[in-house]
């Protein structure tokens, strides 16, 4: 049985993960190994300079797969269940993005996410955005953790 998407287990509307947001980027994430994985393509409007993606929506995914990435590491570090409703999920507090090449936008683009630090409510989380298995920017963001309910 496969597993569903960490974004797939919750009623969100946001922009970048919410299954809820019609007109959202819609990302899905998923474990793979020690790290959290999400396969993604662009569509035609989310174009920068001709033949290439807009940046801001990478700088968008790798926010979003970041919070799914430390969010789904603490779940798993305390033995919890991530599933509606969370208790807990991560806020982001910054992002460093290098744009080491072009993003062609008419390709599938891999984000390979790892959480490289956590401790007192904190995550940072380092991910690579990859086309056709080669890294063509990568993203280091901070999450601090924010309670939901009760």
């Amino acid at each position: 049985m496969i597993e569903p998407a960490f974004q797939d287990r919750v009623d969100w509307q946001c922009y970048g993960c919410g299954r809820l947001n019609d007109h959202g980027l819609q990302i899905k994430s998923y474990w793979h190994g020690d790290e959290i994985v999400c396969a993604w393509r662009p569509e035609p409007y989310h174009v920068g300079h001709p033949g290439r993606l807009q940046g801001g929506v990478i700088a968008t995914i790798a926010i979003c797969h970041g919070v799914w990435a430390a969010t789904a590491a603490a779940h798993k570090q305390e033995g919890r269940e991530l599933r509606e409703p969370l208790d807990f999920t991560y806020s982001t507090t910054a992002l460093k993005l290098d744009l080491v090449k072009p993003v062609p936008i008419d390709c599938v683009l891999t984000f390979r996410a790892k959480v490289s630090d956590m401790h007192d409510g904190r995550a940072t989380v380092s991910c690579s955005v990859l086309v056709g298995g080669e890294e063509h920017a990568r993203a280091e963001t901070e999450h601090v953790r924010v309670r939901l309910s009760g």
